[in-house]
């Protein structure tokens, strides 16, 4: 299973029917995560979670910005300045960056599923 998909499959099971969700719908996760849906379109959704209990290197909670797309079914990471970047650098290691970006959304969800 392609590690889009399987991101996709974590984020429903945090959230349910993704289908359902509308712009500046907020969910608390019970442990110092919070989702919010910023965007809406016919195939796409964007969240953006709020992890208060990791804290990046100004003491501030760590935000993730996933897009998801629903007819696809699958999600990733999104990097608002990844595209432009991309034009401008090797193809091969934009992909490998965004690899490793999805490879780690992974991990932070398992992670938090474990504590839901």
């Amino acid at each position: 299973m392609d590690l889009y998909e399987q991101n996709y499959i974590l984020i429903r099971r945090l959230l349910g029917d993704l289908r359902r969700l509308q712009v500046g719908d907020e969910f608390g996760l019970g442990f110092q995560v919070s989702a919010r849906v910023t965007e809406r379109g016919r195939f796409t959704l964007e969240l953006v979670f709020t992890d208060h209990e990791i804290l990046d290197s100004l003491n501030r909670p760590v935000i993730l910005q996933v897009r998801i797309y629903l007819d696809a079914r699958s999600a990733e990471l999104h990097d608002p300045r990844h595209p432009a970047a991309c034009l401008q650098a090797d193809r091969t290691e934009c992909n490998r960056a965004r690899q490793s970006r999805n490879r780690m959304l992974q991990r932070w969800l398992l992670a938090r599923l474990r504590r839901h």
